[in-house]
């Protein structure tokens, strides 16, 4: 995913890589140089040694990449600002970047969470830190847990999708029977939607609605589910109505599930068209 099925960079181009597991180190490219350490340690001493006159030289490339970025920021401001129901996921993802506190500790599933996340979500205090699962799906609501039991003084807010939750959902039982008071965010589909381009294609570009089956599930109410199991649970249905759910659930004192309806025919971009 990471990669686009390793077309990014394409095969063959000079990669240098920067990897804290030495087994890593070119295991999917053929690399120039292989650097093995923690990046952020690594980039600071290159930033240390690097030639502070060739600023000039980068010029019309920093000016191609901010003229991407404002691209993309357009192309997306109407999802980004969308009043519509069911919820979009970009409005969500967006509402988080505006509300998640300064020193959270944000930790983001795989599959379309990791996708919804990683193109709209935008980290906006350096004391904030990201986290997300390289392709366990579930993954993320017990990491969340482990973070917040790691780093008590510290709020954890997840987003995972209905899809994730269902993994280890039994594990809200454990969170509030230990006070486990992170934040668990669910884009609520009904469904795992990531599996509809799939399908499409195996159906020659349309599937049937018995095909649908396969990646729909029945509409759920986590929040109703998370109280009963003696957590936090709040249902969000109209975007408008986020800002103040996640300022309840960081305020408790206890788990808090945000259950968000969202549309269920909302793709995630993929980074490559």
């Amino acid at each position: 995913m990471t990669t686009h099925f390793w077309a990014v960079p394409k095969i063959g181009t000079p990669a240098i890589q920067i990897d804290i597991d030495p087994q890593a180190l070119g295991r999917n490219y053929p690399l120039r140089a292989a650097v093995n350490g923690d990046a952020k340690t690594i980039l600071a001493r290159m930033l240390a040694h690097a030639d502070r006159g060739s600023a000039a030289k980068r010029k019309n490339w920093i000016g191609e990449v901010q003229t991407i970025c404002r691209a993309w920021h357009e192309k997306f401001q109407p999802a980004l600002m969308s009043e519509a129901v069911p919820i979009r996921p970009e409005r969500l993802c967006h509402e988080l970047t505006r509300h998640v506190p300064d020193d959270a500790v944000v930790v983001v599933d795989t599959g379309h969470a990791g996708m919804w996340m990683g193109g709209m979500f935008d980290l906006t205090s350096p004391r904030q830190s990201y986290m997300r699962s390289a392709g366990h799906l579930g993954w993320a609501f017990p990491a969340g847990l482990g973070a917040k039991c790691a780093c008590p003084d510290r709020p954890v807010v997840t987003f995972t999708g209905d899809a994730g939750f269902w993994y280890h959902i039994a594990e809200v039982e454990t969170a509030a029977r230990w006070n486990i008071n992170a934040v668990t965010v669910v884009n609520n589909n009904s469904g795992g939607n990531q599996s509809k381009r799939g399908f499409d294609r195996v159906y020659g570009g349309k599937q049937t609605d018995k095909a649908r089956e396969l990646w729909t599930f029945s509409k759920t109410d986590f929040a109703r589910i998370a109280r009963d199991m003696g957590a936090l649970g709040i249902r969000v249905e109209q975007a408008s109505a986020f800002p103040a759910a996640l300022a309840q659930a960081l305020a408790a004192q206890r788990p808090a599930v945000i259950d968000v309806v969202t549309d269920i025919d909302a793709l995630a971009p993929i980074a490559v068209a």
